[in-house]
């Protein structure tokens, strides 16, 4: 079968003309839709190697010397004493450090961990139909994943904090990793939205004197919570029920000795089911006429970026 020439030209000047258009289009798309980072960066899933440029940034002599600390299948090795401040074994805080909630009574710090992924995106939307402002500590290698949905994310007005390039727990790796673990982090967060962010927090909530000597002088305020909904355990624990997540929030906000300050709350934006339960704890925090903060807000800070 022969193609009628004129017919095909015909054809041919609305296809070129369309892949014209396409490709106009295309240039003029926003950088945002990149799904990976541009730049090279450390392997997912494992904590980076050290590196040199990093480490030089750090005057080693004003590091206290906290042992590594040698987990045991993923326990702890808690000390007879605690010296150097361990909050994994012993809770402990320094005030002139650490961030654990919010001092005004009915402010509360909404916090997601793990970010950002597929799932942010559904917080998002339901955080766009509140106005209402959140921190968000991301994972490195997730930003290098997913950079468009940080960017939506900062654009919004939420918080962004450093939680780590692998969530590994700090205290078990050297300072060259742990100083590779947040100032990979710290690039990629500058990459993905130009900020340079001041607030870290560590993963398992694992730190010591040394990593908030390390987070310091790095420009980072260690970040922890006062109240933990274990919401991650929903992935592990065929026992728990995502109903104890939002029953706990009814139950802080109902709780007269938890008057006298405010919060900084802990959830996951890493898993589906963990996502889904923002929609059900804001009005909780709301009716209870609590205002939700993001963490550099409620504790007074004028800004979350350098």
């Amino acid at each position: 079968m022969q193609l009628n020439r004129p017919k095909f030209k015909t054809i041919m000047k609305y296809v070129n003309s369309s892949l014209f258009l396409f490709s106009a289009l295309w240039m003029l798309l926003p950088t945002s839709i990149i799904a990976v980072l541009p730049g090279t960066w450390p392997a997912a899933g494992n904590p980076p190697p050290a590196n040199a440029n990093y480490t030089s940034l750090i005057d080693r002599s004003k590091i206290r010397n906290a042992p590594l600390n040698q987990a045991t299948q993923g326990t702890p090795n808690c000390p007879a004493t605690d010296t150097y401040c361990y909050w994994t074994c012993t809770l402990c805080t320094r005030n002139d450090t650490d961030i654990v909630r919010c001092p005004k009574s009915l402010d509360w710090g909404l916090t997601l961990d793990d970010g950002p992924t597929s799932f942010t995106t559904s917080v998002l939307d339901y955080l766009d139909t509140q106005n209402v402002k959140v921190t968000f500590f991301v994972i490195g290698a997730n930003v290098y994943q997913n950079p468009d949905i940080l960017q939506r994310a900062f654009k919004a007005g939420h918080q962004i904090g450093v939680h780590t390039w692998s969530h590994t727990a700090l205290t078990s790796q050297s300072t060259e990793v742990v100083i590779a673990e947040l100032k990979y982090t710290i690039d990629a967060i500058k990459a993905a939205v130009n900020v340079t962010p001041k607030y870290m927090r560590p993963p398992f909530g694992d730190y010591d004197d040394r990593i908030r000597d390390i987070s310091t002088q790095l420009g980072l305020k260690p970040t922890i919570w006062d109240l933990d909904t274990n919401d991650w355990m929903s992935t592990d624990d065929p026992t728990f029920r995502l109903s104890w997540i939002s029953g706990n929030f009814n139950e802080w906000v109902s709780d007269p000795t938890l008057k006298s300050t405010g919060h900084i709350s802990l959830e996951h934006d890493l898993y589906n089911q963990t996502a889904a339960q923002i929609p059900l704890v804001v009005p909780i925090l709301l009716k209870a006429n609590y205002s939700i903060k993001t963490v550099h807000d409620c504790v007074g800070d004028p800004s979350a970026y350098v």
